[in-house]
Formats: C-alpha cells, sequence, structure tokens
C-alpha cells in the first residue's frame, strides 16, 4: 500500500488545525495584512446572452478596494444563471480574464448547475517581486519588510476574499457550497486561501505541485522523456521555486532551500488545515515538474485529518493511480488525467463531479 511508502518518506506528523495553519503561514506564505478596507461594485456588464439558450449570462463587474486614501480596481466575470434559483458558486483565480481563457471553457461549463466569478491574477497585482502595483502597496505600504510578511499569493488569496464577499450578496450563491479553485500558482492561493477563509466549503487544486499540492520529503520527480520538448523532467523542489519566485513566499521559506525538505512541516499540512472542508486535487500524468505521485501522497497523508473527525478520507492504494482514475468518493479527493501542465476541461469536469458528489 501507498501508506508503506508515506513511512519511508518520514513525513513529519500531523498537527492540530491551528498549529499547522500557525506553520504555514510563518514559514512558508506569510501573514496576510490585518487592514481596514472597505469595496464597492459596479453594476454588470453584458457580454453575451447567449449561454444555455440564454439561461446563463456572461458578464462583469468591477471591484474598487479602498483602503486609507488609496483605491483599486479589478474586474469580476461572472458566468451565472438567470432563473434566480440557489446555486453552487466557483471563484476562479486565473491567468487571464474569462474572455480570453484557455483554461476556462465557458461555453462546457456554463452547463453545469453552477455559477463562477472569476478574476485575473494579474489584475490584483503583477506576478513579480515588484511590491508597487495594484493591491501589493495598499496591503504592504513598506513591502516585505519582515521575514513573515506574505508574498504574492498572499495578496492574490486576499483579493480572492474579497471576491467572495461579493460573491456572497448574490441571492444567487448557494453559500453552503462555494468553490475556490485555481491552476498552477493560483492552485497553491487557492489551497492558502482555503485555509485562512472558513466560507470555502471547497477548494480545488490543479497542478500546484511544489509549496502547494505536492509533498517535499523524497521528492525528486518521476524523470521521463518529454518527447515534444526532447528535455528530461524532474519534480521542482524548494531551492527552484524560491531561485525563480521568491516573491510568492514569505523570506523565512529561504531557509529551506538547502535541504530541500523542513523538519517541522510538509504541504500535507496545508491541505489537512482545511480539514473538516473538502480538497479535491487535480494531476497531469505528464507533469513531472509537478511530481504527480508526491501529490498523490500528500493527499494520503493528510487524509488522516478527515478521519480523525470521523470523515472518509483518501483510499489508500497498492500503487499510483494512472491517467483517467478517480479517488474521489472522500472528503479530500485526488485525479489524475492525461496531459502535460495545462488546466483542461477534463479537470474542470473531474471537480465539478467532486462538488456535486459532496455539496452539503
Amino acid at each position: 500500500m501507498l501508506k508503506d511508502e508515506l513511512i519511508k518518506r518520514n513525513l513529519p506528523p500531523l498537527k492540530t488545525r491551528d498549529e499547522m495553519k500557525e506553520i504555514m503561514q510563518r514559514e512558508v506564505y506569510g501573514y496576510l495584512p490585518d487592514v481596514p478596507f472597505t469595496y464597492s461594485v459596479s453594476e454588470p456588464v453584458l457580454i453575451e446572452d447567449r449561454y444555455c439558450c440564454g439561461d446563463v449570462h456572461f458578464s462583469y463587474v468591477n471591484m474598487t478596494i479602498n483602503i486609507g486614501e488609496k483605491s483599486h480596481s479589478f474586474r469580476i466575470d461572472r458566468l451565472m444563471h438567470v432563473d434566480g434559483r440557489k446555486r453552487p458558486l466557483i471563484i476562479i483565480n486565473n491567468f487571464h480574464c474569462m474572455e480570453a481563457s484557455h483554461y476556462f471553457p465557458r461555453e462546457e461549463m456554463s452547463e453545469y448547475d453552477v455559477d463562477y466569478l472569476l478574476f485575473c491574477y494579474k489584475d490584483v497585482s503583477s506576478d513579480d517581486g515588484d511590491f508597487s502595483t495594484g493591491l501589493a502597496p495598499m496591503l504592504l505600504p513598506e513591502g516585505q519588510n519582515t521575514d513573515t510578511a506574505c508574498g504574492k499569493i498572499g495578496i492574490w488569496a486576499w483579493a480572492a476574499m474579497r471576491v467572495l464577499d461579493y460573491g456572497l450578496t448574490l441571492p444567487s450563491t448557494d453559500e453552503k457550497n462555494v468553490m475556490i479553485s485555481g491552476h498552477s500558482r493560483l492552485g497553491k492561493t487557492s489551497l492558502y486561501t482555503a485555509m485562512l477563509d472558513e466560507r470555502f466549503t471547497f477548494a480545488f487544486s490543479n497542478a500546484a505541485g511544489c509549496a502547494g499540492d505536492s509533498i517535499a520529503h523524497g521528492s525528486t520527480g518521476k524523470i521521463f522523456e518529454n518527447i515534444s520538448r526532447k528535455e528530461r523532467l524532474r519534480g521542482e523542489n524548494i531551492s527552484d521555486i524560491v531561485a525563480n519566485f521568491p516573491y510568492w513566499f514569505c523570506r523565512n521559506y529561504r531557509k529551506y532551500t538547502k535541504d530541500n525538505i523542513s523538519d517541522i512541516f510538509d504541504q500535507h499540512y496545508l491541505l489537512a488545515a482545511i480539514a473538516p472542508r473538502f480538497v479535491v486535487v487535480g494531476s497531469c500524468d505528464m507533469d513531472a515538474w509537478a511530481d504527480p505521485e508526491s501529490q498523490q501522497l500528500c493527499c494520503l497523508a493528510a487524509s488522516e485529518m478527515w478521519e480523525k473527525d470521523g470523515l472518509q478520507g483518501m483510499k489508500d492504494t497498492e500503487n499510483y493511480i494512472v491517467a483517467g482514475e478517480s479517488l474521489t468518493d472522500g472528503s479530500i479527493g485526488f485525479f489524475k488525467i492525461h496531459s502535460k501542465h495545462f488546466f483542461s476541461r477534463h479537470s474542470w469536469m473531474r471537480s465539478i463531479e467532486f462538488m456535486e458528489k459532496h455539496k452539503q
């Protein structure tokens, strides 16, 4: 069974939710600033009303955040039913706006009995070490001036919570069934957001990998030939991610680049701290950089937290699952599709099926 592999990897044992939440903030992502704010939202602007024979409208609003004398606005795209019934809501922290996104097939997604709010993360703050863009100078006026101040992942997470503030004002929102979702770096962000904000009943991370949904202990990645790129790939580690994206995290995370692990935590703490709510992790079988095997082990290691609450965790298996297989009967789920590092319609379908299976 794969639990034997977990024993070999010698993961730090789970702690209480509060302890794990504290560790992941202090050592990896940083603390969000506690600042007074107000927000306002414009009237919706209709773009298209043809979805589902007119039952779903594609529109957008502009959200303005006010902190002190400063303000910043960003767009929120809406794909929403117009029959007045309450539905689950999915908030998407995305790489693009809805019109331009190849990570969100809106025509197909509109056929599900779900509403969506989507925003582009770069509209919130740039994806670099510049803390003078968007919301960054409002939330961190002195930049990352301490070892535990949040990085850009924290700023994007803070914005997702504000989108949820707005979503919960909509009469069509079923507040018991709200999901936060994201791919890659925004998958890391979605898990961090759900850990901090218990109003999210569901968290979905797709191919989040290192510093997201993949454990670091024993993770080297499954090396294989990538035919299209003609290169050999391995799993990303802490040294890799901090070298390329130090500004995503708090400064404390840099302490772990030498050994590429920590003796006091691993990423199963992030998933387990969301329990007893619901988590589903999507994996791509050709995404060696995200290390699909370590993703499955991360979910299995976190599963114990749900089991302690008397809930069904994730099924242990003799072997790692293959593309097309899912382990989604428990409150923490995992599935794998045949793909490179991509957020496909197949991943979306699996995540919504998980939500439908477990909705409250």
